[in-house]
């Protein structure tokens, strides 16, 4: 009698087992600096049960300081960070293992936009071109968050581009004025007279009544930052090989979220809604509507995207962006195509 119980026993938890229902979760934590669109997929993947779907548990974990975000993988702290692209060039010119796993902007998505009265007082519309647009910035306060960072970079290459080759610390002024409310503050009062922020913040200050959009960038406005990989997903090679079942699980589910997101913007949305709960409605809507360009395709990470970033930053003067990079070595497309063929 207490040998059928034991088999009996035995044979439930095997069936169990084999149905998945006493199957425990694989778990991964993400690390974020920041609570932004600039994460959509992962958001979507969480939001719709897309992890959940591939018996994946992800915790996210935002930081208050992006410079740690790298240095958490590296030491084991997260599996997975979300991260500028430059910070996988620095890591690697740093000689550090790290490496892109998942696109999640293929768009530059800080939006350029201006005191509204500027463009009507210069007679700019949309059809304007790039040279007219920018012409409009010589001689004007441009808010960024910091000296060198990615808006004042991305100034940088613009003015030398697009206005005559002058450097835009002499052509203009430059506003070290931090996040994104200070700058509509500042905007609104007149103590500034551009800046550059992804979603929604361009389009609450024209929402406002006060702010006009310069240019487009998610829109692919500029031919040179078309297509550019933005942000990533970034892992080590360690974790690579170590959490090669977990990290495939979470590929698929983020090829699974760009899918839905370019299929059906307003449900991928819908999903994503949690982890920006605190944003109003109305402009969660048009964030989530102008993200949908910038957002990947797949899962694979765009070389050509990577070398506009890395050209862009060389152009600004990032001493890490310039001499060769071996760009096939710094993303892992080939374990995204085998974990999306199942063979991960």
């Amino acid at each position: 009698m207490g040998n059928r119980k034991i088999m009996a026993g035995a044979a439930i938890a095997i069936a169990l087992l084999a149905s998945g229902v006493a199957q425990a979760a694989d778990k991964l934590k993400v690390v974020l600096s920041s609570t932004s669109f600039a994460w959509l997929p992962l958001y979507v993947a969480d939001g719709a049960g897309l992890f959940a779907k591939e018996n994946l548990e992800v915790e996210i974990v935002n930081v208050k300081d992006g410079t740690v975000v790298v240095t958490a993988i590296l030491n084991g702290d997260a599996d997975v960070a979300g991260v500028g692209g430059n910070a996988v060039f620095a890591a690697r010119a740093a000689n550090q293992p790290v490496k892109f796993l998942v696109p999640m902007n293929t768009e530059y998505t800080s939006t350029i936009f201006v005191r509204k009265e500027l463009m009507q007082q210069a007679g700019l519309t949309d059809k304007s071109t790039v040279e007219q647009k920018m012409a409009l910035l010589k001689g004007k306060k441009i808010g960024v968050i910091s000296f060198n960072g990615g808006q004042h970079t991305m100034m940088r290459f613009l003015f030398a581009k697009y206005v005559g080759g002058v450097d835009v610390d002499k052509a203009a002024e430059i506003v070290p004025i931090g996040d994104s409310a200070n700058t509509l503050a500042a905007m609104r009062r007149g103590s500034i007279d551009a800046s550059a922020f992804s979603p929604p913040v361009p389009e609450k200050a024209v929402a406002d009544g006060y702010g006009a959009i310069l240019l487009d960038m998610i829109g692919g406005e500029v031919p040179e930052t078309r297509g550019m990989v933005f942000t990533a997903m970034a892992v080590t090679e360690k974790a690579l090989t170590e959490k090669s079942k977990q990290l495939a699980a979470f590929a698929r589910a983020i090829d699974a979220a760009d899918k839905l997101i370019q299929a059906d913007i307003l449900a991928a949305g819908k999903a994503a809604r949690k982890h920006l709960a605190a944003m109003d409605s109305e402009l969660y809507e048009l964030g989530i509507k102008a993200m949908k360009s910038a957002s990947p395709a797949g899962a694979e990470t765009p070389i050509e995207g990577l070398k506009k970033y890395r050209e862009l930053l060389a152009f600004g003067g990032t001493a890490y962006a310039k001499g060769e990079f071996d760009f096939e070595a710094s993303v892992s497309n080939q374990f995204v195509r085998d974990a999306l063929a199942g063979k991960k």
